[in-house]
Formats: C-alpha cells, sequence, structure tokens
C-alpha cells in the first residue's frame, strides 16, 4: 500500500518512511504539486497527505484529481492545515472528499503514533493483508545483493516475497547475514526483478534465517519500474 506526499518539506519523506515502512507502506514524495497531479492516476495512493499551507491555491486540484479515481471510502486523503485554518476552507475540503484535517506538527514518534492512530480508523494495515504480494517463481527468481553492512563482504540471494514496502529475503550462504538483528540498515543495493535493475535502501525487520525487510529508499525512478514490474505478476498493487 502507498502513501502519497504532497509537500515542500523534503525530509517528509525520511521521517514518515521510517515509522511507516515497517508497517507495510510504501511512501512516495513530490514537492511540486504539479508533478503529482501528472502521477496521481499512475500511483492510486491508498493515503494522500497533501499540506495545505505549502499550495494555498494547488491543494484543492490535487484533492479533486484523487478523487476523480478513488473514492473517499476507498483511499484516505489526508490535508495537513495550521491550527487558524478558515471554517470556509475547511467546507471545501470536506466537500472534496477529505477524511482528516490534522495539524502541522509531524516531527515526533509521538506525532506519528497519533496519526497512526487515525489512520487505522480508515485503513488496514498493509502487514495484515496479503492481498499485493508477489511470489516469484523459478523463472521469475527476483536476485538481490549486498555488502553487509559493517563486515563489507558481498551478500547475495533472492526474494521469496516482494510487495512494494518490502519482502523476505533468503541469503544463499544464510551465515553471511546471522548476525543482522532488527534494524539494521543496507545501503545501495542491487535488486534485479525482471527486466529492471533497482538500486534501493532497506532496513531489516526480522531475522530467522530469511531476512523480513523494508525498503526504505529507492534510486530515482526505480520504485515505480518495481511497480511495473510486479504489474505483470500480481493483479494490483
Amino acid at each position: 500500500m502507498i502513501i502519497m506526499l504532497v509537500a515542500d518539506d523534503r525530509t517528509l519523506k525520511k521521517r514518515f518512511s521510517s515509522y511507516f515502512s515497517p508497517l507495510g507502506y510504501s511512501v512516495v514524495q513530490y514537492s511540486h504539486p504539479l508533478k503529482a497531479l501528472d502521477n496521481i492516476s499512475d500511483i492510486a495512493p491508498d493515503i494522500l497527505l497533501c499540506n495545505a499551507m505549502d499550495y494555498p491555491r494547488h491543494w484543492k486540484l490535487v484533492l479533486k484529481e484523487l478523487r476523480s479515481i478513488r473514492e473517499r471510502d476507498d483511499a484516505m486523503a489526508i490535508l495537513t492545515v495550521p491550527a487558524d485554518f478558515e471554517a470556509e476552507e475547511a467546507d471545501k475540503a470536506a466537500f472534496l472528499g477529505v477524511n482528516l484535517l490534522y495539524p502541522e506538527r509531524l516531527e515526533t514518534l509521538e506525532d506519528f503514533r497519533a496519526l497512526d492512530s487515525r489512520i487505522s480508523r480508515y485503513i488496514t494495515h498493509p502487514d495484515q493483508s496479503r492481498a499485493f504480494t508477489w511470489i516469484p517463481d523459478t523463472e521469475s527468481r527476483v536476485s538481490f545483493l549486498f555488502k553487509h553492512p559493517r563486515e563489507f563482504r558481498l551478500v547475495t540471494g533472492y526474494f521469496t516475497e516482494l510487495s512494494p514496502a518490502g519482502g523476505m529475503f533468503r541469503p544463499d550462504d544464510p551465515e553471511e547475514t546471522m548476525d543482522l538483528h532488527s534494524g539494521a540498515e543496507i545501503k545501495n543495493a542491487s535488486m534485479k526483478a525482471g527486466e529492471s535493475l533497482l538500486s534501493l535502501n532497506a532496513r531489516v525487520i526480522k531475522n530467522s534465517g530469511t531476512l523480513s525487510l523494508a525498503f526504505t529508499d529507492f534510486s530515482g525512478d526505480d520504485f515505480f519500474h518495481l511497480l511495473e514490474e510486479m504489474n505483470l505478476h500480481v493483479s494490483a498493487v
């Protein structure tokens, strides 16, 4: 499931990913509202968060475009607003299908826990659903390699399950990864999915011989390349 951020704060995606990626969400961000408008139909986010203060004229266009492709009960729209947000503007937000007006502060762990609590009233966490999981077979094997974060030796293997948020990685030699514990960061990894060679960062969620990984960042447009490849193998992502 995908959270789409439309906000000028360039660090917002990192904060969102730190909290929501382990829950199974993928996070994308646009700092230019017109680019968000161009891509929203392709991404079809499950959650859209738009900052009304950053884009006082464009937030209505972004929300209108979301509702043209996904209904209010199908995708959650969050509008971050200041404390003095005008009642007339709040009425417009309600008319455009905004689910939640939220204070502008999204800094601390408590801020994100509070937001998550509100989101859970509308959205079931993706880690509670396997609807968007790709189980690669031998013919569509998804290879993955990275350098061990401390030993810098090369680790190779493949994914047995894959979603836009992360997956289950089976190393060719389990001893190479037995010392990677929850929270370990994997930088500049490479994934071969179909015809796409992707560069990404990930975080270890659990190590039981097989690594449960959450994707935290992709290079360039590689996240969209992953979505395109998954569209070839599952009914929807």
